[in-house]
């Protein structure tokens, strides 16, 4: 699992994650870990006013769209993330 906080952005901070859900057909986890990474990756995001520690984070579900797995951490990251920028453009009015 990779995470990334990014911010302030328009006074949030962006915590993005990434994991990395097996495939079906993997046979065991340790395959994946052995360096046979079969799976594919899919993304989270949090945020907060006041940093990434604060206790007061904003929970919401976004519409990310039918299918939104990704091929590896960082497409994830990086579309979670812009995702986030976008709710938060919505949430305060345009840019």
């Amino acid at each position: 699992m990779a995470e990334r906080v990014s911010g302030p952005y328009r006074g949030y901070y962006i915590s993005a994650a990434a994991r990395l859900v097996p495939a079906v057909d993997t046979p065991a986890p340790s395959a994946t870990l052995a360096g046979g990474a079969s799976g594919t990756y899919v993304g989270s995001v949090s945020l907060a006013e006041h940093g990434p520690d604060d206790p007061h984070r904003m929970e919401t579900l976004l519409e990310l769209g039918d299918g939104q797995r990704f091929g590896s951490e960082e497409e994830a990251l990086v579309f979670v993330e812009q995702a986030a920028r976008d709710y938060v453009d919505r949430l305060l009015g345009g840019s």
